[in-house]
C-alpha cells in the first residue's frame, strides 16, 4: 500500500513545498502569557489515604464537603462501593484503603506523583489555551485519585476533571500485565501521556458527537476535530502522544495515507453505519485486519485528523469554536479538498 515517488523532479517539488510550508505561520501558535485562569488542583489520592485511624462518618462528611460531586461519583462509579448517603459508607472506604493491593498501588503512585506541580503547570497552560479559544466555557478543578485500575479519566463535564494516577504508572508496570492489558494500550499508560489523556478526556465530554447511528465519515471527522483541538490546546505535545501512536505507527500512516484513503473510497466505507465495520477502523486494536503489516488501530482517527487539518488550512477564517460547532461531516470533507 505504500506510495513511491518515481521522478527526481517530484522529489524536488516536494522538498520545496515542505520548505515553503514550514515558513508559514502556524495559526495555533498563540501567546497565552496574559490569559488569566484559576486552575485548582486537589489531591484526593493523598487526602483519602492520609487518615491515621479508621475513617469515620464525620470524615466522610468532611470529604464530601471538600470534593462535592466528585466524591459522590467516586464512591458510586469509580470504585463502586455505593452512595455516600449510605450510613456504612465509611466502612466501605476503610476496606478500600486498607486493602493490601490498593495500598501497594498507593505506594507506587506516591513514588511517581509526590510532586504534581510539573503536570499542574502543563494542565494550566492547556486550559489557558482552552480559555483563550472558548472564553465562556468553565474551567474544571483537577482532582487526582486512585481507582483500583478502573478509570483513567472521569469528569462531570462542568466542575471537575478527575485523573486516575494509577492508570499512568508506565507501560512496564507489572500489574498492567497481570491484568492482561495489551501492549497497544499500556504503551501510553505513562506519566508522559497524563496531560494529553486528561485534556482529551475533558474535550471528549465537552464536545460529544450528538448524532446517533452516525456513519464512518462522521465518526472520523468528529475524532479528527478532537485531535485538532488537542493541537491547539497542547501545541508542544508530540503527535504520537496526542493520538497514542508510536513514531513507527505515525510514519506508517504518513507513508500510506493515499492508499488508506483510496481503500476507504473504493470499498464504499465512508457512509457505512454498521457498528462492527465502524469499530474496525475506529476502535482500539493492535492493527487493522486486512491492512498490511504495521497498520495501527484507530486509523480512522488519524485520517479524520488529516481531513480536519486540511479543512482548517483551506478555511483560515474559521475559528476553533466554529469548527467544534460544525456537525456536517460531509461539508468539512468537501471544503477540505482532501486529496492525499
Amino acid at each position: 500500500m505504500k506510495v513511491n515517488f518515481s521522478t527526481p523532479q517530484t522529489l524536488i517539488t516536494l522538498v520545496l513545498c515542505v520548505l515553503f510550508l514550514s515558513c508559514e505561520n502556524n495559526p495555533l501558535t498563540i501567546d497565552v502569557a496574559d490569559v488569566k485562569i484559576d486552575l485548582k488542583v486537589k489531591r484526593f489520592d493523598q487526602d483519602l489515604f492520609a487518615y491515621q485511624s479508621a475513617i469515620t462518618p464525620t470524615d466522610v462528611e468532611s470529604l464530601s464537603k471538600k470534593y462535592q460531586l466528585f466524591f459522590h461519583d467516586y464512591t458510586e462509579s469509580v470504585i463502586n462501593i455505593g452512595s455516600i448517603e449510605n450510613p456504612n459508607i465509611n466502612l466501605q472506604l476503610n476496606s478500600f484503603i486498607t486493602d493490601s493491593y490498593i495500598k501497594e498501588i498507593k505506594t507506587d503512585v506516591a513514588k511517581i506523583y509526590t510532586n504534581f506541580s510539573p503536570y499542574q503547570n502543563q494542565l494550566e497552560n492547556a486550559f489557558k489555551h482552552y480559555h483563550y479559544y472558548f472564553p465562556n466555557k468553565p474551567i474544571p478543578e483537577i482532582i487526582t485519585f486512585i481507582s483500583g485500575f478502573n478509570y483513567a479519566i472521569t469528569t462531570d463535564n462542568k466542575t471537575y476533571l478527575g485523573i486516575g494516577l494509577d492508570m499512568f504508572l508506565g507501560e512496564k508496570y507489572a500489574a498492567y500485565a497481570q491484568l492482561g492489558l495489551p501492549n497497544y494500550k499500556t504503551s501510553f499508560m505513562n506519566k508522559e501521556s497524563l496531560v494529553s489523556g486528561a485534556i482529551l478526556g475533558w474535550i471528549t465530554t465537552e464536545f460529544e458527537l450528538k448524532e446517533s447511528n452516525a456513519n464512518l465519515l462522521t465518526e472520523m471527522i468528529h475524532q479528527g476535530k478532537l485531535l485538532y483541538l488537542l493541537d491547539a490546546l497542547i501545541p508542544g505535545e508530540p503527535s504520537t502522544t496526542k493520538i497514542s501512536y508510536t513514531s513507527a505507527q505515525i510514519k506508517w500512516c504518513e507513508d500510506n495515507e493515499q492508499p488508506i484513503w483510496f481503500y476507504l473510497i473504493d470499498n464504499n466505507l465512508l457512509y457505512v453505519k454498521e457498528t462492527p465495520e465502524i469499530m474496525k477502523y475506529m476502535g482500539e486494536s493492535p492493527f487493522i485486519q486486512g491492512f498490511p503489516e504495521g497498520s495501527p488501530g484507530r486509523v480512522g482517527h488519524w485520517v479524520g485528523w488529516q481531513i480536519v487539518k486540511a479543512y482548517m488550512k483551506k478555511n483560515p477564517s474559521i475559528s476553533l469554536e466554529q469548527l467544534m460547532k460544525e456537525n456536517d461531516a460531509q461539508k468539512i470533507l468537501n471544503e477540505s479538498k482532501y486529496k492525499p
